[in-house]
């Protein structure tokens, strides 16, 4: 098979397993639902709001506040910066030199982020960016809020996954690093290092990688979501692999789906922060 047809297979097969056919239109399903991965990032976003939090302690120092609200943009960016490298853009936001409000808008569009939050996060930034004036401790404290839930949300994000192997043994390995999908049509994690070798490869730029990201990042979370109201069953279709450091495929290693941790945030914990700052509901109904 050609590269195209080998894409649209991949596609065909994983829409199959939701329920759905080449054109997503549903037509029933009794296979299990897969599960996306958490892929980590070489930041660390909660160091600088650990930092920030410390400088928090004697807010009537102006030099307290100033740090602290340093720190606090920094936590952010640096969040930010770790949700583009999970989503798999790293290398074309470093070459096309991304600023922080071309990576929000970019994780916007995405959709793993509540809007609202997002608004807030922006304006936050603003507000560091041109003001110059001694912040007040109102200002610090409302922008260590912000991130602190920001950063509580985003560690919280189920990231779709773009590496799968499916039940026909057809797989497909995202290259953090070049930005290439890689299709094989056996799973990689069974051969042997010598033949890792690629039956087709789609790289960012081509034409249909655009597509092909989209489809895994935004279709099959859609059916993922649909295919949870539906009929378990016991046989495994399909499964999704893991990358380490959101760099390069790694065969030996297939990490869990992310576990939502509470954390305690001036007497609150992240959930119901992260709820209360999204406007949606401190239930039990994650979304």
């Amino acid at each position: 098979m050609g590269k195209n047809e080998i894409v649209d297979s991949f596609r065909r097969q994983l829409c199959h397993v939701y329920g759905y056919d080449e054109h997503v239109k549903f037509v029933g399903t009794r296979n299990p639902p897969p599960s996306a991965i958490e892929i980590k990032a070489s930041l660390e976003p909660r160091d600088f709001l650990n930092f920030a939090i410390e400088d928090s302690i004697a807010l009537e120092k102006e030099r307290n506040r100033i740090n602290c609200l340093g720190n606090c943009k920094r936590a952010i960016d640096s969040q930010v910066d770790r949700l583009i490298a999970r989503l798999g853009f790293r290398l074309l936001a470093r070459k096309q030199r991304w600023n922080v409000p071309r990576k929000i808008q970019f994780i916007s569009e995405i959709g793993v982020v509540a809007p609202r939050i997002l608004h807030h996060v922006n304006q936050l930034r603003n507000l560091l960016e041109h003001e110059f004036a001694p912040p007040s401790k109102q200002q610090v404290e409302d922008a260590l809020d912000v991130a602190t839930l920001f950063i509580s949300y985003a560690e919280l994000v189920k990231i779709p996954s773009m590496n799968w192997t499916l039940a026909s043994k057809l797989s497909v390995r995202y290259d953090y690093d070049e930005m290439v999908f890689h299709f094989f049509e056996e799973d990689p994690s069974d051969l042997p290092e010598s033949d890792l070798s690629p039956r087709v490869s789609l790289a960012y730029g081509e034409d249909g990688f655009q597509d092909f990201y989209d489809f895994l990042v935004k279709i099959v979370p859609l059916m993922e979501r649909k295919h949870r109201f539906g009929e378990p069953s016991d046989a495994a279709a399909v499964r999704s692999d893991g990358a380490t450091n959101g760099g390069s495929h790694d065969p030996s290693r297939v990490e869990p789906p992310v576990v939502a941790m509470k954390k305690s945030i001036r007497g609150k914990t992240a959930k119901e922060g992260v709820c209360e700052i999204s406007g949606s509901s401190s239930g039990d109904n994650d979304s």
